[in-house]
């Protein structure tokens, strides 16, 4: 378990890009052995839109453990809905989003 700005979170992650179109988050489990973004999505999801990272309908975009970008999507209101397939990896990820 990690404390992140006053939180208990069971993921590890790292910001890597965000405004108000999208965010990307990178799972650091493998380096740091905690649970996953994957596993502990609620959590991540009301942490960034209460630390006013996450915005309204920003699409939160994950780099998981297997180097994968994917979708964690989410109500605008912090409450995590479900998983959405994204990109095979993190260069066909940057094709699309520079």
């Amino acid at each position: 378990m990690l404390i992140k700005r006053g939180y208990i979170m069971k993921a590890n992650f790292s910001l890597r890009h965000n405004d108000l179109s999208y965010v990307l988050i990178q799972d650091n489990a493998n380096e740091m052995n905690t649970m996953s973004v994957t596993n502990d999505a609620e959590n991540v999801v009301k942490f960034l839109k209460d630390k006013a990272i996450l915005i309204g309908d920003a699409i939160l975009y994950y780099i998981d453990t297997d180097g994968r970008v994917d979708i964690l999507e989410h109500d605008g209101e912090g409450n995590f809905t479900g998983f959405k397939l994204g990109f095979p990896n993190e260069n066909e990820f940057h094709r699309i989003h520079g």
